[in-house]
C-alpha cells in the first residue's frame, strides 16, 4: 500500500502518456480526459495531488503562483524517458513499490494464487507462472512477463545520470 506521504498525481492530457509510468512505478496517479483546467486545479486542491502537465500557461494560474497547488510544467519536445527521469528527481521517487497498482485504473493489485487465475489466463502463462497481480475494479489478472522485463529496465534507466533540465 502507498505511504500517505508519499505524492500523488493529477497529470493533464497533453502529458498523459506519463500516466501509466508514474503507475508502473507504484504511485497514486489520476488522469481525466476530458477535463478543463479549473476541474483539475480543483481536484488537485481537494485531493493533495501534485499536477503534471506540459502546459506553460497553466503554471501562471493563481493556485499555482501562490504554492495553494504544487506542479511541474514538463517539456513535451523531449523523451518520454527524459520527461518521467525531471518527475522522479524532482519529488525523490523511489521505485520500490513498483507495479503495486493497475496502470488502466490505478486501483492497487491484490496478490493472488495460481488457483485463482484458473481460466482465466492464457494455458502456457497458467503453466509457467506461480503468482499473479489482479485488478478488483478491471477484474483482470496481471503476471511477470516481458512487458514486465521491459518496465524493470526503464525503472533502471531512469537511475542513469542524465540531463535534469528534463
Amino acid at each position: 500500500m502507498q505511504n500517505s506521504t508519499e505524492p500523488r498525481f493529477i497529470v493533464d492530457t497533453n502529458v498523459g502518456h506519463l500516466v501509466r509510468k508514474l503507475r508502473m512505478l507504484g504511485y497514486d496517479t489520476l488522469f481525466v480526459n476530458p477535463i478543463d483546467d479549473a476541474d483539475l486545479l480543483h481536484r488537485a486542491d481537494q485531493e493533495g495531488r501534485i499536477v503534471i502537465s506540459g502546459d506553460r500557461r497553466f503554471f501562471e494560474r493563481r493556485w499555482i503562483r501562490s504554492g495553494r497547488v504544487r506542479g511541474l510544467w514538463i517539456d513535451t519536445y523531449r523523451d518520454p524517458t527524459t520527461q518521467l527521469r525531471r518527475i522522479v528527481r524532482t519529488f525523490g521517487l523511489k521505485s520500490g513499490a513498483s507495479f503495486i497498482r493497475c496502470l488502466e485504473c490505478n486501483t492497487l493489485l491484490l496478490l493472488k494464487s495460481k488457483d485463482a487465475a484458473r481460466g482465466r489466463v492464457p494455458p502456457y502463462v497458467y503453466e509457467t507462472v506461480a503468482e499473479y497481480a489482479y485488478c478488483p475494479r478491471c477484474d483482470q489478472f496481471f503476471w511477470e512477463g516481458d512487458h514486465v522485463k521491459r518496465m524493470r529496465a526503464l525503472i533502471e534507466k531512469l537511475s542513469e545520470d542524465a540531463d535534469p533540465a528534463g
